[in-house]
């Protein structure tokens, strides 16, 4: 009995030791901007909705990087055409927005937009744009239904869309090998 405890707690150290990660090539680097609320309602931007979409994008940086995705700031030109223009305004420019992101060391561009056409939902869209060719390799969305306090659900969009970007992330370095 003793022999197969310690065959069991030696197999469960080698698996502890043998990581993945220390196999993988190098990290692939993704520029994630925040999400943008496009708040259609007759009463936008209201201060709730704002904290929501800010956790929103937290939770969803976090869940990025606990996948192991190397996360690049975003970059001046980039931060400065996010202040200026639409909650939209990359979304719909993604060729733009990634020669805006050229030279910034990421492999990928994530662009988030939360679209609120009613009060009873938030609609959080991502591309993800591959930088070198200014081309949309990944879209999803998600459905957000819940009060503005409710963060347990505004979590598990979060988790859910970083889900997908990491698998798509891990099928695109497989392509690449």
């Amino acid at each position: 009995m003793r022999n197969l405890i310690s065959k069991v707690i030696f197999f469960l150290g080698l698996i502890t030791l043998i990581n993945p990660v220390a196999f993988a090539g190098p990290s692939t680097k993704v520029m994630v901007l925040d999400f943008q609320l496009n708040d259609l309602t007759d009463l936008p931007n209201a201060p709730e909705e704002l904290a929501r979409i800010a956790y929103l994008s937290s939770t969803f940086k976090q869940e990025l990087a606990d996948d192991g995705i190397e996360l690049v700031p975003v970059n001046d030109q980039l931060k400065v055409e996010l202040s200026n223009q639409s909650p939209t305004y990359l979304f719909d420019r993604v060729e733009y927005a990634a020669k805006l992101a050229e030279n910034s060391g990421a492999d990928y561009l994530l662009i988030a937009v939360a679209l609120k056409p009613t009060y009873l939902f938030v609609y959080p869209r991502i591309l993800l744009v591959d930088i070198k060719t200014q081309k949309v390799v990944m879209a999803k969305a998600s459905q957000l239904e819940s009060s503005w306090l409710d963060k347990n659900t505004t979590a598990r969009s979060a988790e859910k869309l970083a889900y997908m970007v990491s698998e798509k992330l891990k099928e695109l370095a497989g392509q690449a090998n």
